[in-house]
């Protein structure tokens, strides 16, 4: 069926070949400044979503743009950007050579979080952090998106389970589960897909990481609670015909990328494979169980774009499929000892599938868009002696629509429709499968007076269980001068919890999870400012970023571990929940040295207040920091690329030190990789061919926190408990990679 449905595909685009060839032209041109050529500058045409970047020698080419007239736009980091009229002839090629001058300003990123249309990060009302897929691996080597997302600013992951190595993304301190993850804008990652389902995201796949720190349910739904993480993946126009990444490490985990990015006249497509396998017995902390989980792990990748007439872009598809094995505990258990009483270990089977579609109706101007998701989720587990099966069903429809009225204001409505299917072993579907239908609609406008922008948006969604639920925001942006940005952001969110497809503690270990009453959902009002300045060093402009940030729980859900250390109680906090803190970022190209770096820290408190007691919230660090760089050898062909990651103080369940003297409290620490990548040749260059090699050194000075766990040496008995997390398990690894391109 699926060759079937391929070469019905091709059969299409082939079909619209001659008619291509006979309506459209070519762009091509060379990019220079003061006489160099300037290599990796964007040249567009942003009407069509078409263009090119820049090879080497600073030449550009943009084939098959049809005959008319258009805006082409260059850009390139510490240059100012350039538009020009161009026309184009049918079977013709237009020459077009840029001369561009240095600017004080960065490129401004192209983001679609914020407002949910392309828009620039600096024009964007909501403030976006953007961090570029190279940024993420500049210091380690990982196919999994998991071990990369620390390296933003605000962003940390916190580790679940010792023995399984599940782990989630907390921002600003807030628990994973209140994080909305989407691909490419798609709210498609459910409760269960939030335990193991982020493991299955290669970096390979992704273009840029865009991130939102509060409430943004107004847009994204109902579950955005504490912010949103959407992982925008490559443009099939942009990608190399094939590539291909291997590397291997000193803990014996290899893994293999290969990816291919058909072209036809009106199609354009990228197909990525990943395959991952550990199986590697490794303790150095001497608890006698395994400081890494056994994997082996299939992740495939597809995406396609078919283009207009005009070849603009008309459908996108994109689909995924992930299947998992990891297995975790004492040497002796493999798969086959699942569930066994005599040697502890867990075992869990996640298969998980992901259809994702976007149209643009032709003759609309792209002011309609209608989008679509199918997903589909299984997870079959042994914690020890407990199975846990479970399957999860997602089926989402989106259609929105962008009018602007007049020159200064934009007008966007929508309207989605969500079923949720979910099942398990457990007593929470013991009437049958939970299903849920979430219908809602959304409105938002934005008007641009002056140096101001203002942005007010609303969201209705209708829960069977809880009725009408509304999500409001507001939203200010300030610019008195290109160097200077003020926003100031106020929102809610809402959020319905599964207490077993969310928190792993309720899974592992030998505690017996108690529900004293009927959960209600958790609701936030949040408030957020920030501060961008740049300050100009010559060509070399610094950008300072000041950002405060404070949101306010209610009906707050927090696992209780400190009541009886037999139990996991789970209630409604009869009082509230707060984060609140600010965070400082800097950021500096030098473009007359070959030198980025970045660096931030973020400060915050995180606490819950019941009957007047107010207590610092269990493994939400005190502080944060991030810290980056790069630096190129031209005359080698060298980079060095450097990644740190401080951690700030947590406090650590109370039972832990009363039980089993464990501190209260864990130490400051911090961790530092480093890369080196070097590129023997150059995709871009006259034969298309690219190569590199690179190796790198993570965690290069071994601190590790210990083990994990309580009471190891009895993990059936009553006291055994694998969540005494707060640092790497695993010290210093080495890496080594290669990785070719064709063009």
């Amino acid at each position: 069926m699926k060759k079937v449905a391929l070469t019905l595909a091709i059969l299409f685009c082939y079909s619209f070949t001659a008619l291509a060839q006979n309506s459209t032209g070519t762009i091509a041109g060379k990019v220079t400044s003061e006489g160099e050529p300037i290599a990796g500058a964007n040249v567009g045409i942003l009407e069509l979503q078409k263009g090119s970047p820049t090879d080497i020698h600073g030449e550009y080419e943009i084939k098959n743009v049809p005959a008319g007239k258009y805006e082409l736009q260059i850009s390139a980091v510490g240059f100012d950007k350039i538009v020009r009229q161009v026309t184009v002839e049918s079977g013709q090629t237009r020459t077009i050579d840029i001369k561009m001058k240095a600017s004080l300003l960065e490129l401004d990123q192209m983001v679609v979080t914020g407002t949910m249309r392309k828009t620039y990060v600096k024009e964007s009302p909501v403030k976006v952090n953007v961090v570029k897929a190279e940024q993420l691996q500049q210091g380690k080597t990982s196919s999994n998106i998991m071990d990369l997302i620390s390296s933003v600013n605000g962003l940390s992951t916190q580790l679940n389970c010792g023995v399984c190595g599940t782990n989630a993304i907390r921002i600003n301190g807030v628990e994973g589960p209140n994080t909305a993850v989407l691909i490419d804008g798609m709210p498609i990652m459910g409760a269960l897909a939030s335990v193991y389902g982020l493991n299955g995201i290669s970096p390979s796949i992704i273009d840029q990481v865009e991130v939102i720190k509060g409430p943004q349910s107004t847009l994204y739904g109902t579950q955005a609670l504490g912010g949103v993480v959407n992982i925008i993946t490559k443009n099939p126009a942009l990608t190399p015909t094939l590539s291909a990444d291997v590397y291997a490490k000193s803990t014996e985990e290899g893994n293999i990328n290969v990816a291919y990015s058909p072209k036809f006249d009106r199609f354009e497509g990228f197909i990525s494979g990943n395959i991952l396998r550990l199986e590697n017995y490794f303790d150095e902390n001497g608890d006698n169980f395994n400081d890494l989980v056994k994997q082996s792990r299939i992740s495939l990748f597809g995406k396609g774009t078919f283009l207009g007439k005009n070849m603009e872009q008309r459908l996108n598809f994109a689909t995924k499929f992930y299947t998992e094995n990891r297995t975790g505990g004492l040497e002796q258990f493999s798969d086959n000892l699942r569930g066994s009483d005599q040697i502890y270990g867990e075992s869990i089977y996640t298969n998980r599938f992901e259809l994702m579609t976007e149209y643009r109706p032709a003759g609309l101007n792209e002011q309609l868009r209608i989008s679509g998701a199918v997903t589909y989720h299984n997870q079959d587990s042994y914690y020890g002696t407990d199975w846990y099966d479970a399957q999860q069903g997602i089926v989402f429809g989106q259609a929105t629509w962008d009018q602007p009225i007049g020159d200064n204001f934009q007008l966007l409505a929508g309207t989605t429709l969500r079923y949720e299917t979910y099942n398990d072993n457990t007593p929470a579907t013991s009437e049958g499968t939970d299903r849920r239908w979430i219908p809602g609609i959304f409105s938002q406008g934005e008007l641009k007076a002056g140096d101001f922008t203002f942005l007010g948006g609303l969201r209705v969604d209708h829960h069977s269980e809880h009725g009408y639920v509304t999500a409001p925001r507001l939203s200010t942006k300030f610019s008195p001068t290109d160097m200077t940005t003020f926003r100031i952001s106020a929102g809610t969110g809402f959020r319905v919890v599964n207490v077993f497809t969310e928190d792993h503690a309720a899974l592992t270990g030998s505690r017996e999870v108690v529900f004293n009453e009927d959960l209600e959902p958790e609701e936030s009002k949040s408030i957020t400012a920030s501060l961008e300045q740049i300050i100009p060093f010559g060509t070399n402009p610094m950008t300072v970023s000041l950002d405060g940030f404070y949101t306010h729980f209610s009906n707050k859900i927090i696992p209780d571990y400190d009541q009886d250390p037999n139990l996991i109680v789970y209630e409604n906090l009869d009082g509230f929940s707060v984060t609140r803190g600010f965070s400082v970022g800097l950021e500096q190209n030098f473009t007359s040295l070959p030198i980025t770096y970045n660096a931030s820290v973020t400060i915050m408190d995180v606490y819950t207040e019941e009957n007047g007691q107010q207590q610092a919230l269990a493994y939400a660090p005190e502080y944060t920091g991030v810290f980056g760089a790069t630096y190129d050898i031209h005359s080698l062909d060298l980079s060095l690329g450097y990644n740190g990651n401080l951690m700030g103080p947590k406090r650590m369940p109370d039972n832990y030190a009363e039980e089993f003297g464990r501190s209260p409290k864990s130490p400051a620490y911090s961790t530092h990789d480093l890369k080196i990548t070097k590129e023997f040749t150059n995709v871009n260059s006259e034969n298309g061919v690219g190569f590199e090699a690179y190796l790198s050194a993570e965690n290069i000075f071994n601190y590790t926190q210990g083990s994990p766990l309580v009471d190891a040496g009895n993990p059936f008995g009553p006291n055994f408990d694998t969540i005494y997390t707060w640092g790497p398990i695993i010290g210093r690894t080495f890496s080594i990679g290669a990785r070719l391109n064709l063009r």
